[in-house]
């Protein structure tokens, strides 16, 4: 070992710094990238991004080759990730990410994407330079690795809230210059990165505080005002991004979503609270309840003509609009479920204005609308969803929403449960009359709640009613009576609505009138196979209710660019998203075949370090499995969990602290070359069994209980899982030569786990959640069949 190397001590210590400082930034950029662009987009660069991993691999490959000094190296190399923490944030804050089919457009995305892997090739080297020359069993050294990583994982939950997002990232940095001082050799370069330490924590400590320091100014298109003066209220948290401009003056009918042509004249101060800078929810200032009576005039609101007394419940909160709008019409009580705690905190800083808070019949619940009606039980007589969407996404869970959840078969058997015997359920989305396809999507989710719940004839339970951009559907757990229909008649023809179907109204629409028309929920979804649109109703395998393009339409390039052109709605972003997936998937194939293929070869041919092409296929499979099991754990928790963020974070932290201990016990567990193979094997079955065995039972069965307890068994699931992979990575290990073999596996690894992952979510959201389980399986089968029982010997 080079002279001037760390202590075992030290560079344990550096190592699991680390690691948990690249994988922390990961997480946090997609908090950022979730703000400033599009979910499609944001995972775009993340994928690319984390092919540094592997640059980072090579790099510490081509140092060790050239007898490069470890320890001023390790400290040169942290150096590099401190100040690439910097270069990512400002990249991310300064361009502007755009989803058009320009080349200008692809070619920010590319400048953010490098900078953002600049971080993970810099963090990469270190990680595999001390994981190929340190003093140590390579097991205990991979563990080191993992818990590291976990901590990383952990820590945006306690950054985020005292910090705001771009600080938190200077706050890494801050953390990557610590462990370069670790890692340094006494002298210069301990000083030096010691005085970085504290300079870039300075710095992140005043930037939170700044009046005009780093922060997000590009959001989805837009410029926004950073002072803290221009809003109201403004917080960070693992959740999201929620900023409260001031209150202003807009009329009544522009403070409606879809106004009646015959809302009266008059003004109300109103806040539209942007959800990571898009998704708004609008605060209302008054002083009585009576001033907020315009909300009687919005299609949103059409349940409430057909019961307007009795408990009515509210998922998603918001902004308390939908709270105020069922006690203007009567309703004796109100429960409201918000799953983003920033927003009750919007509200109670708002309560001398907007004190809809101090209500005594309203009551706010902090949770996912499913579990807190799965503990609380309460009999509504409304229940209702306005247009709950924040299209906010964490990068692992790719097109996982957060009211993904909200959107599938077992949530509105949990809603319609909860609906009073003719109470009334209620859901809002986004209308285009040319193609209804958002609102055929819907009609199909109730066709089959329904068919769920024992409905013979289930178009006789629900009716939609639309104006302008709206659609508002209705559906009762008992048929909807004569005197149902004639009242939601009367009212839409005097508000100057449009009842689009009910019971007693065909739709035009060809994919609306073949959806009521069906008896059974596996011909749903051949109502929209001519046009392309997915019809089949979402449920907790596949939960990706606005992903509305069929699933052969992700696969063959015509029939997007044929639904780009012609069709209207929200279709248009989901074509923009598919071909965003495709661009990622082969950029990212791209740039491994053509860039780090050949590098990857030459270490292959030139080092002789792996023994043969089924190592190399073993460490590969291994990658891509591991990724596409991490991304169906993310997915799958994210519904049983409630949100995408608590997902990601209880999955990376279970699966990397079990992976770490499987890891450390790998010489135990797995002794000789044909028990890496059975261990393998053992978790192919694991995987497959995973999903119908394990989690769907432990999911039914935890619905009503707290966060806490869905959390932990979510976290011990994970942990099973990464017990098992994490024996396997070492344990091949073993059989390679550590100086050379341990670069070259890391860097194949990860190159397939970045494909992996791309391909992870493209499969679950085309075959569902469980066929994602089923190649993650297939492919550890792969590495059982490709183990070291036949490599040949590698000289050390």
């Amino acid at each position: 070992m080079s002279p001037d190397a760390p202590s075992r001590p030290r560079a344990l210590a550096g190592l699991a710094l680390t690691s948990a400082v690249v994988v922390a930034h990961e997480v946090l950029m997609t908090r950022l990238l979730s703000v400033v662009t599009w979910y499609a987009l944001g995972f775009f660069v993340l994928s690319l991004a984390m092919l540094g991993l592997t640059a980072g691999a090579l790099q510490a490959l081509r140092a060790r080759a050239e007898g490069a000094p470890l320890g001023s190296w390790l400290a040169e190399q942290s150096l590099k990730l401190a100040g690439a923490l910097v270069v990512s944030l400002i990249a991310a804050l300064t361009v502007p990410l755009l989803s058009d089919p320009t080349a200008t457009a692809l070619a920010a995305t590319l400048v953010v994407a490098a900078a953002t892997a600049l971080p993970m090739a810099a963090g990469g080297a270190v990680v595999t330079r001390l994981m190929a020359e340190l003093d140590a069993p390579i097991g205990w050294v991979y563990a080191v690795d993992l818990a590291g990583a976990a901590v990383g994982a952990l820590a945006p939950l306690a950054l985020l809230g005292p910090l705001d997002g771009p600080s938190a990232v200077l706050a890494l940095g801050a953390a990557a210059a610590v462990a370069g001082a670790v890692l340094a050799p006494r002298g210069a370069w301990r000083g030096l990165t010691v005085a970085v330490a504290i300079g870039l924590a300075v710095v992140a400590a005043a930037n939170d505080r700044a009046e005009n320091g780093l922060a997000v100014r590009f959001v989805k298109r837009q410029l926004v005002p950073t002072e803290h003066d221009a809003y109201a209220f403004e917080g960070w948290n693992a959740l999201s991004n929620v900023r409260v401009p001031k209150p202003y003056e807009v009329t009544y009918a522009s403070a409606l979503w879809a106004a009646s042509p015959k809302t009266p004249a008059g003004t109300v101060r109103a806040s539209l609270a942007l959800i990571d800078g898009d998704a708004g929810t609008a605060l209302y200032e008054y002083r009585e309840l009576r001033e907020l009576d315009f909300l009687r005039y919005d299609v949103t609101n059409v349940a409430h003509w057909l019961r307007p007394d009795g408990d009515a419940c509210v998922v998603g909160v918001g902004g308390g609009r939908d709270l105020a709008s069922a006690l203007v019409f009567g309703h004796s009580h109100v429960l409201g479920a918000e799953v983003n705690p920033l927003l009750v905190e919007a509200l109670k800083s708002a309560r001398a204005t907007s004190p809809i808070l101090d209500d005594p019949r309203v009551e706010i619940v902090v949770g996912d609308g499913r579990s807190v009606l799965a503990q609380r039980r309460p009999r509504c007589r409304t229940l209702q969803a306005a247009l709950v969407d924040t299209w906010a996404s964490t990068g692992a869970g790719a097109l996982a929403h957060t009211e993904a959840t909200l959107y599938t078969r077992q949530a509105w058997a949990q809603f319609l449960a909860r609906v009073e015997p003719d109470g009334v359920l209620t859901f809002s989305r986004w209308f285009d009359p040319s193609a209804p396809a958002e609102t055929s999507r819907l009609a199909a989710l109730a066709m089959a709640a329904l068919l769920d719940h024992g409905a013979r004839e289930p178009a006789k339970h629900f009716a939609i009613v639309t104006s302008g951009p709206i659609a508002t559907l209705v559906a009762s757990p008992a048929p909807l009576t004569p005197a149902d229909l004639a009242t939601l008649h009367a009212r839409a023809d005097a508000l100057g609505f449009h009842v689009l179907l009910a019971p007693d109204v065909p739709p035009a629409d060809e994919t609306l009138r073949r959806l009521v028309a069906t008896r059974e929920v596996d011909h749903l979804v051949d109502a929209g196979r001519d046009v392309d649109l997915d019809t089949s109703p979402p449920d907790d395998d596949r939960p990706f209710f606005f992903q509305l393009l069929a699933p052969r339409a992700w696969l063959h390039p015509l029939a997007l660019l044929r639904a780009r052109a012609g069709a209207g709605g929200v279709i248009p972003g989901n074509v923009a998203a598919a071909l965003q997936f495709h661009k990622t998937f082969f950029a990212v194939a791209i740039v491994a075949l053509l860039v780090l293929g050949p590098a990857l070869r030459r270490g292959l041919r030139e080092a002789r370090a792996l023994p043969g092409p089924r190592a190399a296929t073993y460490f590969s499979a291994l990658g891509a499995g591991f990724m596409l099991a991490e991304v169906a754990l993310v997915q799958r928790m994210h519904v049983a969990l409630g949100h995408p963020t608590y997902a990601l974070v209880v999955v990376l932290a279970g699966l990397l602290v079990s992976t770490g201990v499987g890891s450390a016990l790998s010489t135990r567990l797995v002794r000789g070359r044909r028990a890496v193979s059975i261990a393998a094997l053992v978790v192919a079955v694991v995987l497959a069994a995973l999903p119908g065995l394990v989690i769907d039972p432990l999911a039914r069965m935890s619905e009503s209980s707290s966060l806490g307890v869905r959390c932990a068994w979510a976290g011990a699931v994970a942990g099973l899982v990464g017990l098992g992979l994490g024996t396997l990575f070492p344990s091949g290990l073993r059989f390679v030569a550590r100086d050379r073999g341990v670069p070259l596996a890391l860097a194949l690894n990860g190159t397939a786990s970045v494909l992996g992952g791309v391909l992870a979510a493209m499969i679950s959201v085309t075959l569902g959640i469980p066929s994602t389980f089923a190649l993650a399986a297939a492919l550890y089968a792969v590495a059982a069949w490709a183990g070291p029982r036949r490599w040949p010997a590698v000289e050390s």
